[in-house]
């Protein structure tokens, strides 16, 4: 289970950050729903959670996977707002040392 809630972490990730998905997240972001989707770490993480449970589900017949989506959902947020808070500190100490040259 736990290689899942990962899973479900590094897709939310791979769809919300990704380079390479850039072109069609552009497409897709077109649709506001869809923008408020990729834009929300919670939603995008459910979302994943959705997916990657019923291949789980389906992959060991275990019925603990219903409970991934809703797992998915607070672990992605919360991860993602923990990435935030480093790339924030991070760049507010590149400024400062920018600042002091």
């Amino acid at each position: 289970m736990l290689y899942y809630i990962i899973a479900c972490f590094g897709l939310t990730c791979i769809l919300k950050y990704g380079t390479i998905l850039n072109r069609i997240r552009i497409f897709l972001c077109k649709n506001k729903i869809l923008k408020d989707l990729f834009d929300c770490s919670l939603c995008l993480g459910f979302w994943s959670g959705v997916i990657l449970g019923i291949h789980g589900y389906l992959y060991t017949y275990e019925s603990i996977f219903h409970l991934l989506p809703l797992i998915s959902a607070g672990m992605c947020w919360m991860l993602d707002s923990i990435i935030r808070v480093i790339q924030t500190i991070e760049l507010y100490l590149d400024k400062k040392l920018e600042n002091n040259k």
